[in-house]
């Protein structure tokens, strides 16, 4: 029951869907992007869970590029306290506590691996809930601005930023970013970069 109470509340959250492994680029240069598989694995909300993960990703020879968690619990709460705050609600404040106690037990892991394939494969050899989606992994030069310039040509052209995760560090070059919309809008976005600086 707990399991299905989890599985709803993503349904609330997002869409996760279940699509054959791409990987394609759509852009070259300095600043580029790539379509790629985006795994989404469901863990228990546990302390050693986690390095349970990692090490059926590393038994395998599989490096993790790029990870996002979310614990379930305080997705539903943030959802919540914005619908009260906008005057809007997608449930009775009853269902919502039901829903918090239930999701409280799991985490929401994003990861971008090496070998998405293989490491879904492995992840499903041991024991564990995952699913697969595309995002678009985008590189741009580090400095002050880039992402902003990405999320108003987004804007722009009408598309929904559903989420994004990313990181670099300080010396680097170049930092990373994991962006999820609908995949109806990948196409129209594939010259997003041409141009920016």
């Amino acid at each position: 029951m707990k399991m299905i109470a989890f599985l709803f509340i993503l349904d609330l959250v997002e869409s996760i869907c279940y699509l054959p492994f791409i990987s394609e680029c759509l852009g070259k240069g300095e600043n580029f992007m790539e379509k790629k598989t985006q795994l989404s694995v469901i863990l228990t909300n546990a302390p050693g869970e986690l390095a349970k993960m990692c090490d059926a990703l590393k038994a395998a020879n599989i490096n993790i590029l790029a990870m996002s968690i979310q614990n379930a619990k305080d997705s539903v709460k943030e959802l919540f306290n914005m619908r009260e705050k906008t005057g809007r609600r997608i449930a009775l404040a009853e269902s919502y506590r039901g829903i918090l106690k239930d999701s409280s037990d799991y985490s929401l892991i994003r990861i971008l691996v090496d070998q998405p394939k293989k490491a879904e494969e492995e992840l499903l050899k041991s024991k564990h809930l995952v699913s697969k989606d595309h995002v678009l992994v985008f590189k741009l030069a580090n400095k002050p601005g880039m992402l902003g310039n990405v999320a108003k040509r987004f804007g722009e052209t009408s598309v929904n930023i559903d989420y994004i995760y990313g990181s670099t560090t300080e010396e680097n070059q170049e930092a990373m970013f994991i962006v999820h919309i609908a995949e109806s809008d990948f196409e129209r976005v594939k010259d997003v970069l041409k141009g920016l600086s």
